[in-house]
Order: C-alpha cells, then sequence, then structure tokens
C-alpha cells in the first residue's frame, strides 16, 4: 500500500503569516532540517510576496485617503476617527 504524501501549504494570506513563514524556514535552516540553498530560494519568493501584498495594502490605504480627502473637498462628511485609524493601520501594517 503507498500513502499519498501530503502537501505543506501554510496559510500565506497575511504579512504576519507571510514573516512567520520565513522565520520557521530559517528554524529549519539552522537545524539543517531544509538545505540552506533551498531555503534561501524559498525565502527569497516570501519576501516577493511580502513585498506586492505589502504594496498593495498601502496603496489601498492611500486611495481610501485620497477618497477622504476628496469627499471633505466636496464637503461631504468622511466619517468618525475609527476610520482615520484604520487607514494608519493599514499604512503601518498593525
Amino acid at each position: 500500500m503507498t500513502t499519498k504524501k501530503t502537501r505543506y501549504r501554510p496559510d500565506l494570506s497575511t504579512l504576519d503569516n507571510v514573516a512567520a513563514e520565513v522565520g520557521k524556514i530559517y528554524r529549519l535552516m539552522r537545524n539543517s532540517e531544509i538545505p540552506v540553498n533551498d531555503g534561501s530560494k524559498y525565502c527569497y519568493v516570501l519576501r516577493e510576496m511580502f513585498s506586492m501584498m505589502e504594496k498593495l495594502k498601502s496603496t489601498a490605504a492611500i486611495e481610501k485617503l485620497e477618497a477622504d480627502i476628496q469627499a471633505l473637498k466636496e464637503g461631504r462628511v468622511v466619517g468618525d476617527d475609527t476610520d482615520v485609524e484604520a487607514a494608519a493601520k493599514a499604512i503601518h501594517g498593525d
């Protein structure tokens, strides 16, 4: 009987998860559980993913702020302070 090997599929949907995965790979390399060459390649891809996700998040926050500024110029109500806090969190990744 053959056993089906399951693939490791980490959740890489957030910046925190991507950063955590880099840490896991680093520990695997330090413990000689995976070759450094392979781990370095994985970390490179994860770094690129992190960078792309960071840019997308920043772009969305900037677009939101620009829309709020335009709304204020037009005399429309933008919202309460939580909108500003949410935008700041999006920019800083909190």
